[in-house]
Parts: C-alpha cells; sequence; structure tokens
C-alpha cells in the first residue's frame, strides 16, 4: 500500500543566495487554478497564502482566467504583487537533446537550429530555458546532454496578460519539469540514495514523467493519457441490472472519484445499481495504455543512462487521489510507490497554516511549491526585457520617448487582438449552432411528412380483412437470453439466421472469473437456455481460451433453434390491435 513520501526537513534557507524575494506562484491547471506563497522564518519555510479554485472552463480564455484570479485574491486579501507562473498547454514542450561539436557558449543556438519536427512549434522566436544534464570532452569533440523547456512567443504572452489583468507583477515564468526540479532540488529528496526516482504527475489533460538521479533531473516527458481519458471511458450506455444507463461526462467524473479503479472481480455496485465490474472492465483500457507509456519511458531511460534502473515511483498531481490508482502502479511495476506530499519536507510541522492543507490534495502542489521557492533565473521563460531585476541601460531620449509611444500601443493592440479572439469565437459559436437548427428543421420537415404518411397507412391498414400472422418475437427472446446469463458471462455477438421450423441464433461471449470455474459456467448457461420453452437443439459450438482477451479466461460459441410455433401471434382487426405473448 502506498504512503505519503515525508522526508527530514534541508536547511533550505542555508542554500539560498541573497534575500528571498517575495512572490506568488500561481498554477494554471486544467482543473484547478492554484495559488501560494511560502515565506522564511526563524523555524524554517512557513505558508504565508494558500488558495485553490477550479478553472474556469472553456480553455485558455485570458479575461477569464484573470477575472478567477483576481477574485481568489481579492477572497484571501493577498496584497503580493510580484508573480512566478507555470506554463502549460500545447505552447510548451520539453526535450532532452544531445548536441555536439559545439561551446557552451553555443547551446541556446544550436537549440534553435534543431529539426522542426522535434517541436511541435516552430523555434524561430519561442522562449528557450535549458540545463545541461551531461557533458563529454573527449578532445576530438564535445557532448552535451540537455533538457529544454520552450515556449512560443504566444503562450508566454498570454500567461503574462492573465498576471497583469488580475493586478499582478510577472518576474518569472516556469515550464512544469523546472519547477519540479526546483522543489527536488530545494527539499533534497534524493540525496544518500541509491538508483533513480520518477515522479509521476497525474494531470487532466496529460501525465508528466519526471525521472531523477540524486538531485538532478535526468528525463522528462509528457504522454496524452490522462484523468480526463478514465472519465471519457465511462461515459456512454452502461448497463444497471435490467435497464441501460446513458452516463454524461459530469456523472462519469462523479463515478471515477467515488469508485476509482476497481477489479473486474469486485461484486460490489454502485448507487445506480451499475457492477464495479463493468466499471473496471471500461477504465481497464486506458490503465493498460497508460501503463505501456510509462513502461516505454522507464525502458528509454534505462537504455539512455547504462542500465539505471528505476528504484521508487513518486504519485503526484490530481490524478494520485484517484482510488486504487497506487495499488495498480505496486502490482504493474517492481518499485516502491508513494504519494509525493511536497510540503511535508519544506514547511515547519506545527504551522497552522500548514495543518489546513489536508493530505490527501498535498500531491497536486507539486507544481506550485516548486514556482514558490526562489527561483532560478537560468529556467526563467519570461523575456529578460520584462524581468524586473535586469540591469536597465540609459538610452537618448528620443529613443526612449519612441520605446514609450510603443509601449502605450502595445495594450490597445493587445486588447484588440483579444476581441478579435471572442467575436470570431462568438462567430464560430453562431455558425455552428444555426447549423444544428438548419440540421433540425430538416429531421422536423421529414418528422412530420412521416406522420402524414403513417396516417394514411393506418388508414389503408384498417379497411384490410382481418389477418392471423405468426412471427418470431426477438424482443422477448432477447429478454430471455438477458435473465438467463450467468454473472460472469458477456455477450460479444449474437447472430440470427432463417431455418425450417425456427430461427438458429449463435450467441458467442466471454466468461470472466475463475478458469477452473469458465467450463462449468458454460453448461449451466446451456441448460438455463434448454429449459426454456422457446429454444430446442442447444449446442456448444466451441470454446477455449486461446483467443481470451484478458482479463476474460474463456471464449465460447453456443448455437440453438428459436421456435416459431405456439410463441407468438399478432392479432389485427377492426375492434382489436396488439401483440399477444403466449407462454
Amino acid at each position: 500500500m502506498a504512503k505519503i513520501l515525508k522526508m527530514k526537513k534541508p536547511d533550505i534557507l542555508g542554500k539560498l543566495t541573497g534575500p528571498a524575494k517575495k512572490h506568488l506562484a500561481i498554477d494554471i491547471g486544467n482543473h484547478t487554478l492554484k495559488i501560494l506563497q511560502l515565506r522564511s522564518t526563524a523555524k524554517g519555510i512557513d505558508i504565508v497564502h494558500h488558495a485553490v479554485a477550479p478553472t474556469p472552463p472553456g480553455g485558455f480564455q485570458v479575461s477569464v482566467l484573470a477575472a478567477q484570479l483576481k477574485e481568489m485574491l481579492q477572497q484571501h486579501r493577498i496584497k503580493t504583487k510580484q508573480a512566478v507562473a507555470s506554463l502549460a498547454g500545447k505552447g510548451v514542450a520539453t526535450r532532452r537533446l544531445t548536441l555536439t561539436n559545439i561551446s557552451e557558449e553555443e547551446i541556446q543556438e544550436a537549440i534553435r537550429r534543431q529539426p522542426e519536427e522535434l517541436f511541435p512549434f516552430s523555434l524561430g522566436d519561442a522562449m528557450l530555458a535549458f540545463q545541461i544534464l551531461d557533458r563529454e570532452d573527449s578532445g576530438a569533440q564535445k557532448k552535451y546532454e540537455v533538457l529544454v523547456a520552450a515556449a512560443t512567443r504566444e503562450t508566454v504572452v498570454e500567461h503574462i496578460a492573465v498576471l497583469r489583468e488580475a493586478g499582478l507583477e510577472p518576474v518569472g515564468l516556469m515550464a512544469e519539469p523546472h519547477a519540479v526540479e526546483q522543489l527536488w532540488r530545494s527539499a533534497s529528496l534524493g540525496e544518500d540514495e541509491g538508483g533513480a526516482i520518477a515522479v509521476l504527475d497525474l494531470g487532466a489533460h496529460k501525465t508528466s514523467i519526471h525521472i531523477f538521479e540524486g538531485a538532478r533531473l535526468r528525463f522528462s516527458r509528457y504522454v496524452p493519457t490522462s484523468g480526463d481519458a478514465f472519465t471519457m471511458a465511462l461515459t456512454g450506455m452502461i448497463r444497471a441490472g435490467e435497464r441501460d444507463i446513458e452516463l454524461n461526462t459530469a456523472q462519469a467524473e462523479k463515478l471515477k472519484r467515488e469508485h476509482g479503479i476497481s477489479s473486474v472481480k469486485d461484486r460490489g455496485k454502485t448507487e445506480e445499481g451499475i457492477p464495479l465490474a463493468q466499471l473496471a472492465v471500461r477504465i481497464r483500457p486506458v490503465l493498460e495504455k497508460l501503463e505501456t507509456e510509462i513502461s516505454r519511458s522507464f525502458d528509454y531511460y534505462t537504455f539512455q543512462f547504462q542500465g539505471e534502473t528505476i528504484t521508487r515511483l513518486l504519485l503526484a498531481g490530481g490524478g494520485a487521489q484517484l482510488k486504487g490508482i497506487e495499488t495498480f502502479f505496486t502490482d504493474r511495476f517492481d518499485v516502491r510507490v508513494e504519494f509525493l506530499d511536497p510540503l511535508a519536507p519544506i514547511i515547519i510541522q506545527d504551522s497552522p497554516s500548514f495543518a489546513e492543507v489536508e493530505a490527501p490534495n498535498r500531491p497536486d502542489l507539486a507544481t506550485v511549491v516548486g514556482l514558490a521557492l526562489p527561483f532560478t533565473e537560468r529556467f526563467n521563460l519570461l523575456p529578460v526585457d520584462l524581468q524586473p531585476h535586469r540591469k536597465r541601460w540609459s538610452v537618448p531620449a528620443p529613443v526612449a520617448y519612441a520605446t514609450l509611444g510603443l509601449l502605450l500601443l502595445i495594450p490597445l493592440g493587445q486588447y484588440g487582438w483579444q476581441n478579435q479572439r471572442r467575436v470570431s469565437s462568438l462567430s464560430q459559436a453562431v455558425n455552428a449552432k444555426r447549423s444544428v437548427y438548419e440540421q433540425y428543421q430538416r429531421i422536423f420537415r421529414i418528422y412530420e411528412r412521416l406522420k402524414v404518411e403513417n396516417s394514411q397507412l393506418d388508414a389503408r391498414l384498417a379497411r384490410l380483412p382481418s389477418l392471423d400472422l405468426r412471427v418470431p418475437q426477438m424482443a422477448a427472446a432477447l429478454r430471455l437470453i438477458s435473465q438467463k446469463i450467468p454473472e460472469d458471462v458477456a455477450l460479444t455477438n449474437i447472430d440470427v439466421e432463417e431455418k425450417e421450423g425456427g430461427l438458429e441464433v449463435r450467441l458467442s461471449g466471454l466468461i470472466y472469473g475463475r478458469k477452473e470455474e469458465a467450463f462449468p459456467t458454460v453448461s449451466k448457461f446451456m441448460e438455463e437456455l434448454e429449459k426454456a420453452p422457446i429454444f430446442s437443439n442447444v449446442q456448444l459450438g466451441g470454446a477455449g481460451d486461446g483467443k481470451a482477451p484478458k482479463p476474460a479466461v474463456l471464449v465460447f460459441d453456443i448455437g440453438c433453434v428459436l421456435k416459431c410455433e405456439g410463441l407468438l401471434s399478432v392479432v389485427r382487426g377492426p375492434s382489436h390491435k396488439g401483440i399477444e405473448l403466449f407462454p
């Protein structure tokens, strides 16, 4: 069973060079927006401000996010103006690169010359921050292994606009891997431990994998499988007892948070009557995909670092709160699994503010805690000319006036650009709604025409003489089959073919549970069908475990004949219309 990681407190104050500047840490996540401020005291590091609120829906909208941020600042009476924010979204990427035959001063320029396919956007005017992981100087050539964080200028400008519109002064922008490394170094989490430690940050739209060796970040990667993928896997039609339930996104998210990762052997049910085993079957493909991505990352790291193995796995992010996630990773990976508590190794334990932050929610604070610590300038993606601590060179008055004029025009241009984006977004929404409206209009016209045709057919049918038709009622047969299905059996296909004397029905399916009980379960299912008066000639077409997809233990195929005689009568006449089912 995993536990919250707690380690001895390092001497963070002794590591600081110069006085620590007061600043807010802002982490804009896809599900939550987090604010944190720390301060140095005689006892150690303490929390000054801590605030968490849901991120407004609708994607990254500057004005909406700024309004939410401003409301949080006012609600918690936060007066600090300087802020360091995390960068997220499609405009941010991290890559590990190998550079050769260059000097250390040429690394940044060499990064910009990398092939375009390595990054999802052009590096021409992107903001870059990098760190050297390894260097090799054999005399014949120099070789550098670097971890690069890149952000498009548009992404940087949008995050700056959010902070400024909320009344804050941006002093730093950092990518997530560097924020986590800042926490790692400051808290001395990897000191005096052999092997490598992996930090798995389970977010809403992505999962981040960071691997540390000692105090050094050696590998970082994003994978798309995330918490929202689990939610989407649970949406749609699902069986609950004798009825089907259509789960929307909100209902699926609620089930995910309440029940987490269930087992296919779990016999329990939800409040709605949905078997937990069905939830497990829905979620299993997402878990296996996530496991595959993590295994690939671990294998790549082991290959790159000549057999270096992962000895510990720390879970962080909002997805770490998913029930059963630690048990799943413990079973799948031969490593110790723990929750990362980013506050415990840093904050003084007798702090009232520390006690207010509930332990289950702390793994989601790894990034914002890293941002709140005194940050390293070489990881700062904020443009140099906007960093307040940089030295300002004196310029001639005409140049200064021209620059001031341009600076005054920038907000106007930015305002116009934002309004244009809003107008474009509204126009697209209107066009989409108009298209849907036209589709509904066409459907309504077809519906009216079919109603008229149906009335005409009913009138003609009423004039016909009485008919006596004997037809098999498949709905009744299917209902009977569903009542006879044992608990560990799931049908995958039903084929029906018309034969003399009835309909030939072929049932294909899977059996879960214990392997030794699979064949008795098939036999029981066939006996139940044989007892039914409407089936005859029930035979086993085939059964085996060779092609059974996990976690199923057996694939089977059963054939039977659905009798037509005596099953149904459809009686239609002037005084009576309807369907009667005869036993």
